[in-house]
């Protein structure tokens, strides 16, 4: 019954989503695609972050787990600031091809 409490929201979050940036940025913004990988990715890697945890997978405090727990979270955002820097630098910064 717990996982119920879990899947149905998760469920509708899937469902809605998607919808709602298309529906707020429209499909042809360059940030829909941004928000759709990077918003799902949060969740479902937010997911495997609970798992690992309640597993005991990884221990904070334990040996270098916590050096581990932290490069996954770095790695993350660091790719999420990278992609977005990428999608910004692409959008208002004009290029000059040839030169």
């Amino acid at each position: 019954m717990k996982v119920f409490a879990y899947l149905v929201p998760l469920l509708a979050l899937i469902y809605s989503y998607p919808r709602l940036i298309v529906g707020w940025l429209g499909e042809e913004n360059p940030w829909t695609s941004y928000l759709y990988m990077y918003g799902f990715g949060f969740v479902f890697f937010f997911c495997g972050i609970l798992l690992i945890l309640k597993t005991k997978s990884c221990q904070l405090g334990r040996g270098r787990d916590t050096f581990w727990f932290n490069i996954l979270l770095g790695g993350f955002v660091a790719f999420a600031s990278f992609h977005a820097i990428w999608i910004y630098l692409a959008l208002y910064m004009p290029v000059k091809g040839g030169l």
